[in-house]
């Protein structure tokens, strides 16, 4: 037993979603449990609860549909007209359910595969990392003097590193908090 630190859980919290019986995707904050799919985690409870509290009003979703505002009737920032009426059925689900799937694209990488572009250590270096089918496979770095815009050669700097839930968490973070310069979608066939 060499490292003792990855036994332990540091993420307590996870971000899940759920489809209620009107046809709306709910998010939910709750302990982080390996065996169901999360958005993203978080250390603590706080900095769940503030971290979507943000996304609530950056993609203008209802507070009672993300477990923020709990309420029989229609939530708080309905009443003053930040929210659009889903939490009462006044917008459709498929408009509501829009905003939370592009979030949920966003912040997640589940399933995906995709190159990560950004800063490098220096000023004339860029960093790449490598998510293939929603697991981190490694990161590189590759000089700007090398304007490198194939995906293959990308994938040949990579040095591989293992896919585990601290590399998870720091990958979602990272991207949770920070604009990356460049995210590279690559098509399906481009993997392996």
């Amino acid at each position: 037993i060499y490292n003792r630190a990855l036994r332990k859980t540091l993420y307590n919290y996870q971000l899940s979603s759920f489809k209620d019986e009107n046809g709306y995707i709910n998010l939910k904050i709750e302990k982080a449990d390996g065996r169901k799919k999360s958005i993203t985690t978080f250390t603590n409870s706080q900095q769940a609860k503030a971290s979507l509290f943000k996304i609530t009003e950056e993609y203008q979703l209802c507070q009672k549909l993300t477990g923020l505002y709990e309420s029989k009737n229609n939530c708080f920032l309905y009443s003053i007209k930040e929210c659009r009426g889903a939490c009462i059925q006044d917008e459709t689900p498929a408009s509501y359910n829009e905003r939370v799937n592009k979030f949920i694209n966003k912040y997640s990488y589940e399933n995906q595969n995709m190159l990560v572009i950004d800063h490098g250590r220096s000023i004339e270096e860029r960093s790449v990392i490598l998510i293939e089918n929603g697991q981190y496979k490694g990161f590189g770095f590759y000089n700007l003097n090398y304007q490198i815009n194939n995906a293959e050669v990308l994938k040949s700097i990579i040095h591989p590193m293992q896919n585990n839930r601290d590399a998870r968490h720091i990958i979602q973070n990272y991207l949770r908090k920070n604009k990356v310069l460049k995210k590279v979608i690559l098509s399906p066939d481009a993997v392996n």
